[in-house]
């Protein structure tokens, strides 16, 4: 009676022992069997030759090897890999006097330069903002930023002609002021 009442109790923990010993019982009569490893055939092998291999053309390969697909290659933070730029942006002062601190490739220290002079490549300052000026050459108006954004590669890009007085509509050039806004009279309120 004490294993019946045991087993009365515990039909969990009985049932879980005699299905461990039905599946050794199992396990040791009927055994899981490996397959046969496959029977090694004697195939003898050879190396291909190239022309079997070849999947172009040879003149088709060095006419896409000299395409530029993604433009010229440039080194990092030039322009352009073909037309290096000869002068830098280094600061700009728009208070008591218009004008620009341009540093020349190659030589040390700034120059200024004010509204309507010339640049060191021979272009003319045409407008100042507070972080861009805007710049006549070549018959053609350009931009350039002061903080160069960096994923941009036409950061010289012609923008308009240089008589039409056109700058890109999301930045147009401001006109100069020739002097400070006046201060508002002291003891009254705005």
């Amino acid at each position: 009676m004490a294993v019946a009442d045991l087993l009365r109790r515990h039909r969990f923990l009985a049932v879980a022992i005699a299905g461990g010993v039905v599946g050794s019982v199992i396990g040791l009569f009927l055994p899981i069997r490996a397959a046969d490893p496959p029977k090694a055939e004697e195939a003898a092998w050879s190396l291909p030759n190239a022309q079997a291999l070849k999947r172009f053309r040879d003149d088709q390969f060095q006419s896409v090897r000299r395409a530029r697909f993604w433009g010229e290659l440039a080194m990092p933070g030039r322009r352009n890999a073909e037309q290096p730029s000869s002068w830098s942006l280094h600061a700009i002062v728009t208070r008591p006097v218009v004008q620009v601190g341009i540093g020349a490739n190659g030589k040390p220290g700034s120059s200024w330069v004010r509204l309507g002079g010339a640049l060191p490549d021979g272009a003319t300052l045409v407008a100042v903002d507070r972080d861009r000026i805007w710049f006549e050459k070549d018959g053609c108006r350009r931009m350039r930023a002061l903080y160069p954004d960096k994923t941009k590669s036409d950061a010289d890009a012609c923008i308009g002609a240089a008589d039409d007085g056109t700058a890109p509509a999301s930045t147009p050039p401001p006109r100069p002021s020739a002097s400070p806004a006046a201060a508002p009279a002291a003891g009254k309120p705005l």
